[in-house]
């Protein structure tokens, strides 16, 4: 009897387990879906905004998917990139650089293109860097989202140098300064061999309500476990 309610108690706490986790999976895609919706619901890059008037903006988030020149240059050392990035069901990563812009002196993290990947595991050994003053055509946009069950400390891939598993935010503005933009930029005039991922066409938002009632049902059925348990 003893070691009956030993193994209840196991499987109470894998299923108690199992619930979180699931429930939690389910709220990121929630999250994911709304920035997606978000982000097609902006304009399509046609309207411009000034470098001035980003700056000045007490909520830049409202210029999200504005098209903006900057100028300025890029910070050495700071190029990374971000693991699973999807083009067309093509597996890939997009390459980030930080950018400090010339009038304004603020830093900007900037999405300067896609890298294909596809099966061929060993491209990601690849690794980028950008020097000197450039000019940048690109759109205002979103932080990637942070994946769950990731903590801050793990950001990164040990296997593989400069790739990241999220954007840390915060490690980037304790390493280069506190000045970081709330927002990145996406480069759309990447160079060879680095190209643009349109993430509207990339992303279909429904997906992650789909993805998210999977992971609620799991949750449901985990719950369901859970009380015949100990019922």
């Amino acid at each position: 009897m003893k070691s009956k309610s030993v193994k209840n108690i196991i499987f109470g706490v894998i299923l108690a387990a199992i619930i979180i986790g699931c429930f939690l999976l389910g709220i990121w895609q929630v999250d994911r879906y709304l920035q997606k919706q978000q982000l097609n619901d902006t304009p399509s890059g046609d309207i411009e905004v000034s470098i001035t008037e980003l700056g000045s903006a007490q909520n830049s988030e409202q210029y999200i998917g504005n098209k903006i020149y900057v100028e300025g240059r890029f910070i050495d050392g700071s190029s990374f990139k971000l693991d699973n990035k999807m083009s067309d069901s093509v597996y890939g990563v997009d390459v980030f650089s930080l950018f400090s812009e010339k009038t304004t002196g603020r830093i900007y993290l900037v999405n300067m293109g896609w890298f294909e990947i596809g099966n061929q595991r060993d491209r990601l050994a690849k690794r980028f860097s950008f020097e000197g003053e450039h000019q940048l055509q690109a759109k205002v946009a979103h932080y990637p989202s942070k994946p769950p069950f990731i903590s801050d400390d793990h950001f990164r891939d040990d296997n593989v140098q400069d790739l990241w598993l999220f954007v840390n935010k915060d490690f980037l503005m304790e390493r280069y300064g506190d000045s970081i933009e709330e927002i990145i930029l996406i480069n759309q005039q990447p160079t060879n061999p680095l190209k643009y991922r349109d993430t509207k066409k990339a992303d279909n938002a429904f997906m992650h309500i789909l993805y998210a009632i999977q992971w609620f049902l799991f949750s449901l059925f985990a719950l369901f476990g859970l009380v015949k348990i100990y019922k």
